[in-house]
């Protein structure tokens, strides 16, 4: 029987999204531990402190730069199993007993092939056999990799449970409003605010009613969005892969939003936003890029959660005091927000509402 090693890389940090992504990472390696398919669980992470009393095998990351392709290929070297799982820290956990067994089992065709949830944004997969790409600094374009050295690639069911990810608090305001938590994750986000998610579900299943969609959304999104939320879609989007590209890097990122900005105040720009939308959902990474800034984390994070005492930047300031004082809800974040966040928003708005009264596209192919 080939040999399966889950391989879970936990970033750790004390920050309440390093917290999360733990707290998530250690519910999904005990369900991983417990799956009689793996032989063994793999926790790389630079704070195995926090993994006390988990039984998972604990690889503590070495000083110095982390690096994804390094890594993976070290971990690789050293367990050498015939079927790797990996998963980036704060994914993967919302995955169905079902889809997990699914993606640890299934053998969907002849040797070399991988199963991702995310083709062209990478968070986690099973790759057979193994392979190691040591360049690749991030694991955001592993599945275009392993095209390219000849793997048959074959991408998960697009959904609230293969593609929500935990990056920012924008999508944690969504995540802490899911029933049935595990009792860890739960307890982390107790601590984040929700009400303006409240109103976005609302919205969402409100036909009446239009959302804003602003940054890195894809197209799956736009057509999840137009089966399966009641309201109107006003969708920007811009920038895909402006940060796995190097755009962002070299400082060539361009937004029609950013663009929005020049000539007007903080307050100008969003209440002109305001005015198109019952809700606006908005990965600002796009267009602090486009404006030539990159706060660090806790600035951004800050932002995301209204903290203005946490930002220092006079721009971002200003602009995340007019979101909060918006007459709309404004959600910050970054592509995880209008990526797997939107999926779970779209999920939960309908939990709370009458199923049988939403529209349905009626389908005639059975």
């Amino acid at each position: 029987m080939p040999r399966t090693v889950a391989f879970l890389f936990d970033g750790g940090g004390e920050d309440l999204v390093g917290r999360a992504r733990t707290a998530a990472a250690r519910v999904l390696a005990r369900r991983l531990r417990d799956h009689p398919a793996v032989a063994e669980v793999v926790v790389a992470t630079p704070c195995p402190e926090n993994w006390c009393g988990e039984r998972v095998q604990l690889e503590p990351d070495p000083p110095g730069a982390w690096h994804f392709g390094v890594r993976f290929a070290e971990l690789l070297r050293q367990y050498r199993p015939d079927r790797v799982l990996y998963f980036s820290g704060g994914s993967g956990f919302l995955l169905s007993e079902p889809a997990l067994d699914g993606l640890v089992s299934h053998e969907p065709g002849p040797h070399p092939y991988a199963v991702l949830n995310n083709f062209y944004s990478t968070d986690f997969g099973v790759v057979v056999p193994p392979a190691a790409f040591p360049d690749l600094a991030r694991d955001n374009p592993l599945g275009a990799r392993l095209w390219g050295a000849g793997y048959a690639c074959y991408e998960l069911p697009r959904s609230a449970e293969t593609l929500f990810d935990i990056d920012t608090p924008g999508e944690l305001q969504i995540l802490a409003l899911t029933p049935g938590l595990p009792g860890p994750l739960r307890d982390v986000l107790g601590v984040v605010p929700t009400e303006r998610a409240r109103r976005l579900l609302e919205v969402l299943v409100d036909p009446d009613r239009e959302v804003v969609l602003l940054g890195r959304v894809g197209g799956h999104l736009a057509h999840h969005l137009e089966r399966e939320a009641a309201c109107r879609a006003r969708i920007v989007s811009e920038e895909r892969g402006m940060e796995s590209s190097g755009r962002a890097e070299r400082g060539s990122v361009h937004s029609l939003v950013g663009s929005l900005l020049h000539g007007r105040s903080p307050t100008e720009l969003v209440g002109l936003l305001s005015q198109f939308g019952d809700a606006v959902v908005w990965d600002t990474r796009v267009v602090m890029a486009h404006l030539g800034f990159w706060p660090p984390p806790e600035e951004r994070f800050a932002s995301d959660l209204m903290d203005l005492g946490g930002i220092s930047h006079r721009l971002l300031r200003e602009l995340t005091a007019a979101c909060a004082q918006a007459p709309v809800p404004f959600l910050l974040g970054g592509h995880a927000l209008v990526s797997g966040g939107m999926y779970l928003a779209v999920k939960l708005a309908w939990g709370e509402a009458d199923r049988e009264a939403r529209f349905r596209p009626l389908d005639l192919s059975s």
